[in-house]
């Protein structure tokens, strides 16, 4: 039960990014495809549950041969690169407000976080999760459910499989950069274990874009809003809103950080290298803005993604099962 626990906190805090929290992809992804979001949502939740279970079941094999497919090796780091950067961006946008020195201390403890998790690991990675991704559901749950109501009109102009091919890019935009962590997550689960983390982490996530999508379509004018969930909400929801940003920022960037010095560790042995990489590089990449990032690296990003993801779990997949198909025709003979 607790590893099973453990495995959707941090599954849930890998997808669950600023991004995510603050609106900005449910728009880009779903949002601005009116009434066909729903579709969209509904093949989200449907998607998620079954690459989840996936992979979480091809963890080992995946593990074994992730160094050996070489385009999914460096498309994760890139990934990872993109993510970070949007992460911190995230970050800059919430705390640009703030006194400076109060920023410091902030930025000064997260990085503090992330090194912990880049020298201890996965399980340092699973307790952090375990204190930061229930404050923020709950947080989430709270805003989200307290603002819905029923009912929305909007007009669009896209066709109704326009929605449903951003909704699979979605799903694997997001699950591209945490493969590599949800395998790992795998190794310490049984079969019916993996099946009941897969649909639990799945159904959050569609309990949340659902809601928080129906109130985007019920606030059109906040989609060219930097954060569109948070320009909605005003006084002590807007506090909050804000707290549940900067936890989604600091938990993906917590599993980023650690798939990307899992993936860099197989490239060279010098540990302040790969710190370097994994954290000081995206901040400077982090310059280009949350809303650029989102905009146009994170489709470019989910590309990307789609491709690795069928390289290191779908090949070798069919492969395994040609194999399977010709040996028993061979028999047969």
């Amino acid at each position: 039960m607790k590893n099973e626990i453990f495995a959707i906190l941090s599954i849930i805090g890998t997808i669950i990014g600023s991004g995510f929290v603050s609106g900005k992809e449910i728009v880009v992804f779903f949002s601005r495809f009116g009434l066909f979001s729903l579709f969209g949502i509904i093949l989200a939740f449907l998607l998620f549950f079954f690459l989840i279970k996936f992979f979480l079941n091809k963890s080992q094999n995946v593990l074994k041969n992730f160094y050996i497919f070489k385009y999914s090796f460096f498309a994760n780091i890139f990934l990872c690169l993109i993510f970070s950067s949007a992460m911190f961006a995230g970050m800059c946008n919430l705390l640009k407000n703030l006194n400076y020195f109060i920023c410091l201390i902030i930025i000064f403890f997260v990085l503090i976080l992330c090194f912990l998790i880049f020298k201890k690991g996965i399980g340092c990675f699973e307790k952090i999760n375990f204190i930061f991704v229930p404050i923020m559901l709950i947080i989430l749950i709270f805003n989200l459910f307290s603002s819905f109501k029923l009912g929305i009109n909007f007009e669009n102009n896209y066709p109704w499989y326009i929605s449903l091919f951003y909704s699979a890019l979605y799903v694997t935009l997001n699950l591209s950069n945490g493969s590599i962590l949800i395998c790992k997550l795998g190794n310490s689960l049984n079969k019916k274990q993996k099946t009941r983390v897969a649909f639990l982490s799945a159904l959050v996530l569609f309990a949340i874009l659902f809601t928080a999508n129906i109130i985007l379509l019920q606030n059109q004018s906040s989609f060219v809003q930097v954060m569109p969930l948070l320009s909605i909400f005003s006084g002590i929801k807007s506090i909050l809103m804000s707290i549940v940003i900067f936890f989604g920022c600091i938990t993906t960037l917590f599993s980023l950080v650690y798939t990307s010095s899992f993936s860099l560790r197989g490239l060279c042995n010098n540990e302040f290298f790969i710190f370097l990489i994994s954290v000081f590089f995206p901040v400077v990449l982090s310059l280009l803005g949350f809303d650029f990032i989102v905009l146009y690296l994170y489709p470019i990003a989910s590309i990307l993604g789609f491709g690795m993801i069928f390289e290191l779990f779908f090949i070798p997949f069919f492969k395994r099962t040609y194999k399977k198909i010709h040996s028993s025709s061979e028999n047969t003979k």
